[in-house]
């Protein structure tokens, strides 16, 4: 398949859009909707083509079955970044364990609450808060958790799964 400079184009096992910048066989150089540019080979790449006519998205039709699983947009997510949490300007030395703090309330709330899976967002920096949050967690009876959802920059969430019948608060 050709590719030329300019064009619309996805990469295959990543979301978002990218445009190419430079093509130099067997590579190009895509930048993506937010002005980040990679080198990958021309094999991964796939041509966006608009599609013309109505588009239905199913998520957004009525459900009338209560047993069905719980889409992504439902479920509870607590972001762990200082300034979500308000407390931007805190001291680094009391900055995580105030972080781990509200995780620890914000999964009280969402066992009270009887929620099956929430989304804890730790950022990818260094690593420090991820395996933080992991350590809180791993162990933990009616607990289960792994990657949330992946980008071309890390993996910046995790997915914890709550075995209700199991759990008890943390």
């Amino acid at each position: 398949m050709s590719f030329k400079v300019g064009e619309s184009v996805s990469l295959l096992k990543e979301s978002g859009f990218y445009s190419i910048i430079r093509i130099n066989a067997p590579y190009a150089i895509v930048q993506d909707e937010h002005g980040f540019e990679y080198q990958v080979t021309l094999t991964s790449l796939i041509k966006r083509i608009p599609v013309s006519g109505s588009v239905v998205n199913k998520e957004l039709r009525e459900t009338t079955n209560t047993a069905k699983k719980q889409h992504a947009s439902s479920i509870p997510t607590l972001d762990l970044h200082a300034t979500a949490l308000g407390i931007d300007g805190m001291p680094t030395n009391e900055l995580l364990e105030k972080k781990l703090s509200h995780c620890r309330m914000f999964l009280n709330q969402c066992i009270e609450k009887r929620h099956s899976k929430v989304f804890i967002i730790h950022g990818i920096g260094e690593g420090v808060l991820k395996t933080a949050v992991r350590q809180l967690l791993q162990g933990k009876p009616g607990i289960s958790f792994h990657d949330g959802n992946y980008s071309a920059r890390g993996v910046g969430s995790t997915l914890v799964e709550i075995r209700l019948s199991e759990v008890r608060k943390f």
